[in-house]
């Protein structure tokens, strides 16, 4: 009930009228009642809004998901923005499917070793925090191509409600202030502080967060266009930052940015199909590789049962495999060779279903890479998912990001731009976890030109070649898990689309040999997991969903409470 009363509270706080809303004991969450023109789902409700108020002023999907992202450049500063950058998923109303790859790249001064010392070993923060943390931002560029090449409207009319907000302010949630504390503990940098604490000290929950300068920002790049975030003055004042500050990033790599349209990964699970984000994302790749695993057993409310430990152990052994397939051949597909075909075929998952043990979980090198570290992946939602639908039937599934919360804890002046701390989702050296507690090999080494690999899995669901599902998640390494259990709770258990994002979940990545798993989940469920020898760490899940359900005419949306956002639509 917990859940219930933040949302609430934030309802309340901030002067905001939720309509369209029934009350679901069961999800113990707030619920909007199914529309039928177009829905937006965001972890945040003025995002939501924002986007829903473009489609209600007759603008399309497209324009919505431009009006929504920047949206949350201004309320969810900690997990997005744009210093950022991200992948979108589009199914559009002509039955076209689409990939936009707006993710950060290496800067051309990068190198494999930058962050070691000359012990070879990893230099501490160097690849979490400071400018040498950052890549070269690419979500206004995707935005801009997106916007121009299928919205309906100007970037000045999509844009106004994030200078509104960034200008006038708004009350910061529960999870904004948590992930100003979260980098306050870790030492937090001066111009980071200077945007969002109080007095030196992280704001708390219903306090007003401003920033006026990504207010100034956003109206110079509705005037001038997004290049000048590329090539003018704004791009003069991230460079003149870089250099003052040890950064590498440099006028010719900010002019060069270019986002990159790919063709979408593509797979079928139990009749449905699967619409999802190819590498340089390890996402969709993990995503179909897991189901078509799954695929393979009877998941039935009448058989093994959903979320008994048959269920969970199942899955934590198909995701182990998934994971540690990630770890050896996943990167850039641009610069390295994946077996891409083989780890989304029917016949490998179903060599995979057959190395897995229903009494027992298997040693950690029985799945993949030898090398193990030992590192949990950390606390942090630094990461933002958006869902969206038209009256016209066009879809968007986007996740953005800055990488951990608040990037790399830079914010150029006179810009209020935070930027990403991107390059840590290279392989610093291979073998060595990331701040998610990743590893990977030479595939994800660093290159100037490259892009690092990354979970983020937006996904659209189809049936019949008809929208059915739009699902993605914020949270690390843990987006891949989160979307995949959304996506199994509604085709596999039935659930509505509420129930589908705010069920417990659970999380193993191989590396650590940790099943990470909700304290909802039955206790006598998790002793049966132990005695299959899986090492259980319990706690919260760490990632938050965010989705669309398309059925019988009706559009249902939900908004994972973990995180306190709303959907909205009409």
């Amino acid at each position: 009930m917990n859940n219930i009363k933040k949302l609430f509270s934030i309802a309340l706080c901030t002067s905001v009228i939720l309509t369209n809303v029934n009350f679901n004991s069961k999800a113990a969450v707030l619920i909007p009642k199914p529309v039928t023109h177009g829905m937006v789902a965001s972890d945040h409700y003025l995002a939501s809004k924002a986007g829903s108020d473009i489609l209600k002023m007759g603008g399309n999907a497209f324009d919505a998901a431009v009006a929504t992202s920047l949206v949350l450049s201004v309320v969810r500063t900690q997990s997005t923005g744009i210093g950022g950058g991200g992948f979108m998923v589009i199914h559009s109303a002509k039955g076209e499917n689409i990939v936009v790859d707006y993710r950060e790249i290496a800067p051309a001064k990068a190198t494999r070793d930058m962050y070691l010392d000359k012990n070879k070993k990893p230099i501490p923060n160097l690849s979490t925090k400071g400018y040498k943390a950052i890549g070269i931002p690419g979500n206004l560029a995707g935005l801009d191509y997106v916007l121009k090449k299928y919205g309906t409207m100007k970037f000045k009319d999509v844009a106004k409600f994030a200078i509104k907000y960034a200008e006038f302010g708004f009350q910061i949630d529960e999870h904004f202030s948590g992930a100003a504390k979260t980098v306050n503990k870790k030492g937090a940098l001066s111009g980071l502080k200077a945007l969002v604490f109080r007095n030196g000290q992280p704001k708390e929950v219903g306090e007003q967060q401003k920033n006026i300068e990504l207010a100034k920002t956003l109206k110079i790049i509705s005037e001038k266009g997004v290049q000048d975030f590329y090539k003018g003055s704004i791009a003069k004042k991230i460079v003149a930052a870089m250099q003052k500050n040890g950064g590498i990033i440099t006028l010719n790599d900010l002019a060069n940015y270019k986002p990159k349209v790919r063709k979408p990964l593509m797979g079928t699970y139990r009749g449905y199909d699967i619409v999802t984000m190819p590498p340089p994302s390890s996402g969709g790749i993990a995503l179909i590789e897991t189901l078509n695993i799954m695929e393979n057993y009877n998941l039935g409310w009448n058989s093994s049962g959903y979320e008994s430990s048959k269920h969970i152990h199942t899955l934590t052994e198909a995701m182990k495999h998934s994971f540690a397939d990630r770890a050896e051949y996943l990167g850039d597909p641009d610069f390295v060779k994946i077996p891409l075909s083989q780890l989304i075929s029917k016949d490998y998952a179903k060599k995979l279903k057959n190395k897995i043990d229903q009494t027992k979980t298997l040693d950690s090198s029985d799945y993949g890479l030898k090398s193990l570290r030992n590192k949990a992946p950390i606390s942090d939602a630094g990461t933002t998912h958006y869902s969206i639908i038209d009256k016209s039937g066009n879809t968007v599934a986007a996740t953005e990001t800055i990488n951990t919360y608040f990037g790399s804890q830079v914010v150029i002046p006179n810009t209020g731009i935070v930027m990403n701390n991107q390059m840590d989702d290279f392989s610093v050296q291979a073998g060595v976890p990331n701040s998610f507690g990743l590893i990977g090999n030479e595939n994800n080494s660093i290159k100037a030109g490259k892009k690092p690999l990354s979970s983020m899995s937006p996904t659209i669901i189809l049936k019949n070649k008809k929208p059915f599902m739009i699902v993605g998640a914020s949270g690390g390494p843990r987006i891949i898990t989160g979307t995949l259990q959304a996506i199994m709770n509604v085709i596999d258990f039935g659930m509505n689309v509420e129930e589908a994002v705010s069920s417990p979940r659970f999380h193993h990545q191989w590396s650590p040999n940790k099943l990470f798993i909700e304290k909802e989940i039955p206790l006598d469920v998790r002793e049966n997991l132990i005695k299959k020898g899986h090492i259980l760490s319990l706690g919260e899940a760490e990632n938050a969903v965010q989705a669309i359900l398309i059925k019988d005419g009706k559009i249902t949306g939900a908004s994972d409470p973990r995180k306190g956002g709303f959907p909205e639509g009409y």
